[in-house]
């Protein structure tokens, strides 16, 4: 199995506890098993347990580490609790009826009951036959039941449109989070009791945790993104990290870990690698964590027991870590192994842009110039492009992991920079990366851009500023921001708002436009340029990327179109495979490399 596949393999299973020797692991077998996989310590094969998936959910419930499927009968709810060890356990609870129809059941969060236990809350809608929809008019919206083993069902509606993230009897509330498009979402704490005087409180920010009144969100991202405790009583927002906070960078993640809410694991990103930190939530207090070498830190599950990593590097491959309440870490290997001929990137700055450099074990013969997507975003050591760093290093080829100006994680105003003027910004990152790569021996010539979604643009954009490049490959761009915004702000007007202050959509000009085909095809006469674009992309479009590459190739640039049946990433192994073969070899086409 190649890199790719492996590495998308992997991403597929779902980390939930750990065991003696490693992780426990859960992945759909096929349509209608799930298979969870235990570690062998000292040599002894467990045999996997698969769980039949039926019902009208399933959730993995963190508190008990169980899975648990639900089934609606009528009025009657059966639960099945499924233990990792193979053990199942099954109770039923009658439901409220449903005034119009039936019961659907949209969705299901784990919660904690009044009655000390688990809890689950559900989200229901009363479904009504269509011609009685028809007399009566549009169905009512949702509503939100509690359900937990020896207790009664609690009900609650919603007094406004939103996804339930949070229940909390403790705190009489339930969390409903309003999407809104490319913003922060919008938290609304409701009271329980519709007549209470307590006010709904709200804030900006993305869910991360809740538990006994008390939530974790993040906030101001991803300009300053910033770790808060919100107190659901009174709504008071509180920065436990004050000051400079649990270490360098800002903060990516975090949980509650332990019995209470006086203590979080977080995980913060710093000069693109991510670390580990213990927080006391009381006095600020921090504690790093044992977790070198493991690149980007996903966190994947909470439990009382303790909270898992998975880790990602380009570098060292992928591994897991386990963190215990009292801070001591476990760690197991992934699947991809570590490329010990290789280095960790060194985080340094050329001129005033940062990038992540990744040094060829032998004699530099080319560079590649990667620009990520977003573009409030930024580069990690993680395994980017499925492994194709790795190559391109062995090869000789120099990888510079470019954080250009308008990149998330150096702050507000260097994301806000180049907004409305993309190319003089872009330009001077681009300069700057040149002239270090001529100062190491490396020429323009000999030099290409890589870049996916916006970082495709940036690529296309780069031959226009820069025509002694080689070219660049660019993969899934957004090639038309007119259209590109249009189609955006048809599906969430909002987004009209946010294209409109980043980008110069009014100007009649396409230079100021900046990214638009007339614009971005006035490259160099010479410059190799590949497209790969998937036929089923729904972010941005193969249309446009087609229709750029027919304009170019009237004009007589050698540019191309590679497709295939993907979405905007790969949606399996094969594609996974097959779009890293495919920027692979346009990269070595680009750069002419044996």
């Amino acid at each position: 199995m190649s890199l790719p596949e492996l590495f998308f393999t992997e991403r597929q299973k779902h980390l939930l506890s750990w065991a003696e020797g490693g992780p426990v692991r859960a992945h759909m077998e096929d349509a209608e098993t799930l298979r969870i996989t235990s570690p062998t310590p000292h040599g002894e094969p467990r045999a996997p347990h698969d769980i039949a998936v039926t019902g009208d959910a399933l959730l993995y419930a963190q508190a008990s580490e169980s899975f648990v499927s639900f089934a609606l009968d009528g009025d009657r709810l059966d639960v099945t609790h499924h233990a990792l060890d193979g053990t199942r356990h099954g109770w039923s609870t009658a439901l409220p009826t449903a005034p119009r129809g039936r019961w659907a059941l949209q969705d299901v969060i784990e919660t904690r009951s009044a009655a000390g236990g688990t809890g689950f809350a559900l989200t229901v809608v009363d479904e009504q036959d269509e011609e009685e929809e028809e007399e009566e008019g549009e169905a009512e919206g949702d509503t939100l039941l509690l359900v937990a083993e020896g207790a009664g069902t609690v009900s609650h509606r919603p007094r406004a449109a939103g996804s339930l993230v949070h229940w909390d009897e403790g705190a009489a509330v339930v969390v409903l989070r309003e999407d809104r498009g490319p913003f922060q979402p919008l938290l609304r704490a409701e009271p329980l009791d519709v007549d209470a005087a307590r006010p709904v409180i709200t804030t900006e920010g993305r869910w991360l945790d809740g538990r006994d009144g008390e939530a974790l969100v993040l906030t101001d991202a991803p300009g300053a993104p910033r770790l808060a405790l919100w107190n659901l009583r009174d709504g008071s927002l509180r920065h436990p990290d004050a000051g400079p906070g649990p270490g360098p960078g800002a903060v990516d993640d975090a949980r509650f870990i332990g019995a209470g809410t006086s203590s979080a694991l977080v995980v913060r990103t710093y000069e693109g690698t991510d670390r580990a930190w213990l927080l006391d939530l009381a006095s600020g207090a921090a504690e790093p964590l044992d977790t070198p070498g493991a690149g980007r830190l996903l966190l994947r599950v909470a439990t009382p027991r303790g909270a898992g990593l998975y880790g990602l590097s380009t570098t060292e491959g992928t591994s897991y870590r386990w963190i215990s309440p009292d801070g001591a870490v476990e760690c197991a290997p992934g699947a991809v192994p570590p490329d010990p001929a290789l280095s960790p990137p060194t985080h340094t700055y050329l001129g005033t842009t940062p990038a992540l450099v990744y040094e060829p074990p032998g004699e530099t013969t080319a560079a590649v110039i990667a620009l990520h997507g977003g573009p409030e975003s930024q580069e990690r050591d993680e395994l980017r492009w499925d492994g194709l760093y790795r190559e391109l290093l062995h090869r000789g080829v120099l990888v510079v992991g470019l954080d250009y100006t308008g990149s998330s994680g150096y702050g507000n105003a260097f994301l806000r920079r180049p907004w409305k003027d993309w190319e003089t910004a872009f330009g001077r990152d681009l300069d700057a990366c040149l002239t270090a790569l001529r100062d190491r021996g490396v020429t323009a010539y000999r030099t290409a851009l890589l870049g996916g979604s916006f970082g495709g643009s940036l690529a296309l954009l780069g031959c226009v500023l820069a025509e002694d490049l080689a070219g660049a490959v660019a993969a899934a761009p957004l090639t038309d921001i007119r259209r590109q915004a249009a189609r955006a702000a048809a599906d969430d007007a909002r987004y009209a708002a946010w294209f409109s202050e980043r980008y110069d959509l009014a100007s009649p000009l396409a230079r100021q436009r900046t990214f638009d085909p007339e614009h971005l095809t006035t490259a160099g006469p010479k410059q190799r340029v590949v497209i790969v674009h998937g036929e089923n992309d729904q972010v941005t479009s193969f249309q446009d990327s087609s229709a750029l590459v027919a304009r170019a190739r009237e004009l007589g640039l050698p540019w191309s179109l590679t497709a295939d049946a993907s979405g905007h990433v790969p949606d399996d192994a094969d594609e996974a495979r097959f779009r890293h073969d495919q920027v692979r070899d346009a990269l070595a086409a680009v750069l002419d490399l044996p």
